[in-house]
């Protein structure tokens, strides 16, 4: 289906200048125009998710979640990064695409610049929350949402010294139901697994949010017409970060699914164990931004 996103005209200072060929095929998001001079490094196209916003900042809070207040929104979600141009500052960039979202009729959510946005050395704790990757001491940020004839767009802007950040989500209802009984089935038939597609975690945390739900209905109820069976359930991960962190992340994250089925849907918690092996069994190469997202799921392997 085709979908329709607010136009938004970022205030242009200069010419837009020439991208060199390398950057030439990443395409900027529709909804927002690029700083001219801005060189496009990558576009990832997540899908429908859940996307972290902040929406406020209180600097002298110890926690990232106390530190950083969010607003989690679900939709389309397109993160794309940029360098910026030598000659301009992060302050005049960040200040285009700010009036630039106002003056396209965006409302602004929140704003915030260098010191504003926490103290430099917690400026980590962004990335940790938001997923954003080009988090710095000096960074600037602005989210930003807009709803015209029904649609509802929120924009999330980065800015810090050499690079900047602008992702977008495209509010939109989810495509259900393709989780099924038989899908499951045939996994463990076919394969001796089955990818337990439909689940969803909060960025580097072990916590299942509500979209998670109809998935997790349909796992149960598959288990539950086979009283006889007993599973593995097996977390994944990509590549990115620590390998020890990943191992445990993937083992926290079989564990609350195990937990929700038998907590939530009523599985007899003795058919279920619960292992994460991290990165060591991809299903994909990790060198592409799809690869490395196919590489973050979890299983279920029949004992």
């Amino acid at each position: 289906m085709q979908r329709s996103v607010v136009s938004v005209c970022v205030l242009l200072v200069l010419g837009v200048a020439s991208v060199p060929s390398w950057g030439a095929e990443i395409q900027d998001h529709p909804a927002v125009t690029r700083y001219p001079g801005s060189i496009p490094t990558s576009r990832k196209d997540d899908g429908q998710g859940a996307y972290t916003l902040v929406v406020g900042v209180d600097p002298a809070a110890k926690t990232d979640e106390t530190a950083l207040q969010t607003l989690v929104v679900e939709g389309i979600v397109t993160r794309l990064a940029y360098e910026n141009p030598r000659e301009k500052s992060a302050y005049e960039i960040f200040t285009n695409y700010r009036e630039g979202l106002a003056a396209g009729g965006f409302e602004i959510l929140f704003a915030c610049e260098t010191s504003a946005c926490g103290p430099s050395y917690a400026s980590s704790r962004w990335g940790r929350v938001t997923g954003l990757r080009y988090t710095s001491p000096d960074q600037r940020y602005v989210a930003a949402r807009s709803e015209r004839n029904g649609k509802i767009v929120y924009v999330a802007a980065l800015v810090a010294k050499l690079r900047h950040q602008v992702e977008v989500v495209e509010v939109a209802e989810m495509e259900r139901g393709l989780v099924t009984a038989k899908a499951l089935g045939d996994g463990l038939l076919l394969e001796g697994r089955a990818v337990l597609d439909g689940l969803y975690f909060d960025t580097d945390k072990a916590t299942l949010t509500a979209q998670s739900t109809p998935a997790l209905a349909v796992i149960a109820r598959f288990l539950q017409d086979r009283p006889n069976l007993k599973v593995y359930i097996v977390g994944h991960t990509d590549s990115t970060g620590g390998f020890d962190h990943n191992m445990q992340l993937s083992k926290n994250r079989a564990a609350a699914v195990v937990d929700a089925l038998a907590r939530d849907h009523g599985v007899d918690r003795r058919r279920l164990a619960a292992h994460g092996v991290g990165p060591l069994s991809p299903s994909r190469s990790n060198k592409g931004d799809e690869g490395r997202a196919g590489n973050r799921r979890v299983e279920m392997v029949e004992q």
